[in-house]
């Protein structure tokens, strides 16, 4: 179920694009997000200029990410952003940790360069506030792995 989920989620977040062009939210939801609460952590910039592509006929999604995101890879960081859980429950220990405040649980909360998968090491109870999470860095190739960007070991700060 959570394995449906999260192909759910990262199918949503990437959206609907050309195979030549990165996918996307619409530009007018996307003007409307930018005026709500976003996170300032300087990562999200760098992680931002991985560039990603959907191939639709096949239904591939692939990054690209630059030499400053893959030297990322392995690193024990610590991100600021807001908690999207993947279920229901009153205490996740899994969910998606996006730069911008997201709007609905159906909604993409931004571009999939903007969108961590994060894997805590405790339950906590969800929160509309913004959060800090400490863990283990790792990049995936495409989506069928999951989201791009993914944060295991994961403690709230």
């Amino acid at each position: 179920m959570r394995k449906t989920l999260l192909t759910l989620a990262a199918l949503t977040i990437a959206g609907a694009a050309a195979a030549s062009t990165p996918p996307s939210q619409p530009a007018s939801e996307r003007a409307r997000q930018a005026l709500m609460p976003h996170s300032a952590d300087p990562i999200w910039t760098t992680l931002g200029r991985t560039v990603v592509t959907a191939d639709l006929t096949r239904g591939v999604f692939t990054a690209a990410p630059p030499l400053e995101v893959k030297a990322l890879d392995g690193r024990e960081l610590t991100l600021s952003g807001f908690m999207l859980p993947l279920d229901p429950s009153p205490m996740v220990s899994r969910f998606l940790l996006t730069r911008n405040t997201p709007v609905c649980p159906f909604c993409p909360p931004g571009q999939p360069n903007e969108v961590v998968e994060v894997d805590l090491d405790q339950f906590v109870k969800p929160t509309t506030e913004p959060v800090t999470v400490r863990g283990r860095f790792a990049l995936r190739a495409d989506a069928g792995q999951g989201l791009f960007f993914h944060l295991t070991r994961g403690e709230l700060q």
